[in-house]
């Protein structure tokens, strides 16, 4: 496939905000002396970062089965204290053999977390073919990595180098701090500083407001460390909820240099089976750009596109999303969905792009089998044809001419826009307690970048293709392997034919003794 190769928060005035932004990377560097000086490694105020396909599937089980607490799997990173605490609600009876395998490959992770520890990890993909779904991949031909973590129950960090090889890109850093991070917990908040993949959505393949198909975008976050429903008996009715509000700036952007993202989202579970999330992704600022409060205020109020096009002070994708579960035969179904709102009417998203999909969960034997089938849209107002649609609109913007994509790729779905996206697979879970052993295999069919926009740096060009993976992961306690190998046909356009053979690792080389 034809790949490339090649002022404060707000002036104040928001100064602490580019000197902090500024000073992240000498903090992760000072993680390191922090981490080996520190002699507690209980970590329940680590990160899991998303991109971990097995760990997200063992909690999605555990959570639609009823089986452990609440954790929305549609938000990461997710704080390790909110994984730990819903295992410590976990049902103790009526569990099958598959329940306990789950139960068991969740708290090994855990466990591993518990660990200071560092390590080697690397990632091949053979014909660079784009990461396509939350499992992470390589991008570019090969990455490899040197990690440092460790921490306790108050904060917690990791510091990782990770070198590219021929990556998709020519905007991509050769050498980049992704996966590095420092956290702490207080007053009941989690907070993060790092270069952290987030994933905001439902879907399986990819979300439509953002994803982990880009680059990981160094910033600030914050946190619920629990997610719990309101102690007050008039608020109780919301159920366990949680945030994430992130600031960040991008990388590399050469239309807007050093533009910033502002970005929200809160998440519920008002009854059982249903959880309900509103996203807001705002990308405001940078040099040459208004970087003061009144605009600041107005990209938060979405008074946007009332100022004119010159003085329009944001570039913003919003919207709502939600994962409904329920006992079919006594197995769990679950409809998932999500719009994202590409442009701005009277103060609320308009101009929607839509994402749909079916899940079912059940066991043969006591092997999990869990199905899925998923459809994406970015086209802006097509909503899967019921309407003619909107081509060049999604992602893109008269200001913030390199769109939403960040170094090249989709910051949100990894077709980028103007395109669709039908999926369907399978994952095979055995009762392999030794090596914990999966397999899954998915087909893929798409049209990508209809409107030919030179911004999406992966497909550049407008094209029909279609293909599969398929993928083996498994576990030589501590070290993680993942396995596959990925196919994309041409149908119609311009693209190449991909053939890629690809494997991540995770080895750690030392680690401390457990906290107890």
């Amino acid at each position: 496939m034809p790949i490339v190769r090649k002022s404060g928060l707000i002036r104040l005035d928001l100064s602490t905000y580019k000197r902090a932004a500024r000073s992240i990377a000498a903090c992760l560097l000072g993680a390191a002396g922090v981490l080996v000086t520190s002699n507690s490694w209980a970590q329940n105020a680590a990160m899991i970062e998303a991109g971990n396909q097995e760990l997200r599937d063992d909690i999605q089980w555990l959570v639609d089965r009823g089986i452990i607490g609440y954790v929305s799997t549609s938000t990461w990173p997710i704080p390790v204290s909110v994984l730990e605490s819903a295992l410590e609600a976990r049902k103790k009876t009526g569990l099958n053999r598959a329940d306990v395998h789950a139960i068991l490959a969740v708290r090994r992770y855990l466990d591993d977390q518990r660990q200071f520890k560092f390590g080697l990890t690397g990632q091949i993909n053979t014909d660079s073919l784009p990461q396509l779904g939350f499992a992470a991949q390589s991008r570019g031909a090969a990455t490899g990595g040197v990690y440092l973590q460790g921490g306790g129950d108050t904060y917690a960090g990791k510091l990782q180098l990770n070198g590219l090889l021929d990556p998709f890109t020519g905007k991509q850093s050769k050498a980049n701090l992704e996966g590095s991070y420092l956290s702490a917990q207080f007053l009941g908040q989690a907070l993060y500083v790092g270069q952290l993949a987030h994933y905001w959505g439902p879907g399986v393949d990819g979300s439509l407001n953002w994803g982990n198909a880009g680059t990981a975008i160094p910033g600030v976050g914050l946190q619920r460390s629990r997610q719990t429903a309101p102690q007050s008996k008039w608020f109780s009715w919301i159920g366990p909820w949680g945030y994430d509000l992130f600031l960040g700036q991008l990388q590399h952007d050469t239309a807007v240099p050093r533009a910033r993202v502002i970005n929200m989202r809160v998440f519920a579970r008002p009854f059982d089976g249903l959880e309900l999330g509103a996203s807001r992704f705002i990308e405001w600022g940078g040099s040459g750009r208004d970087n003061g409060w009144g605009s600041f205020w107005n990209a938060l109020k979405g008074n946007s596109n009332e100022q004119g096009p010159r003085r329009d002070p944001s570039n913003e994708l919003s919207g709502v999303d939600f994962r409904y579960t329920f006992k079919l035969r006594g197995n769990p179904l679950t409809l998932y969905g999500q719009l994202a709102g590409e442009d701005e009417a009277g103060g609320m998203p308009s101009h929607y792009l839509a994402q749909g999909g079916v899940q079912y969960k059940h066991t043969v034997g006591a092997t999990r089998v869990q199905w899925y089938a998923e459809g994406a849209d970015t086209t802006a107002s097509r909503i899967f044809g019921l309407r003619d649609g909107m081509l060049g609109i999604a992602y893109s913007h008269s200001t913030y001419q390199n769109g939403l994509y960040h170094d090249g790729l989709p910051i949100a779905h990894p077709i980028g826009g103007s395109g669709r996206m039908l999926s369907a697979g399978v994952t095979l879970i055995p009762d392999d307690f030794r090596y914990f052993s999966r397999y899954s295999v998915r087909i893929l069919q798409a049209e990508v970048n209809e409107a030919n926009q030179a911004i999406n740096q992966v497909f550049p060009k407008n094209a029909r293709w279609y293909g599969g993976e398929l993928a083996y992961s498994w576990r030589l306690r501590p070290a993680t392997f993942r396995a596959g190998l990925s196919i994309l046909r041409r149908s119609a356009g311009s693209i190449e034919n991909g053939f890629s053979l690809m494997f991540s690792m995770n080895i750690p080389l030392g680690k401390g003794e457990r906290s107890l």
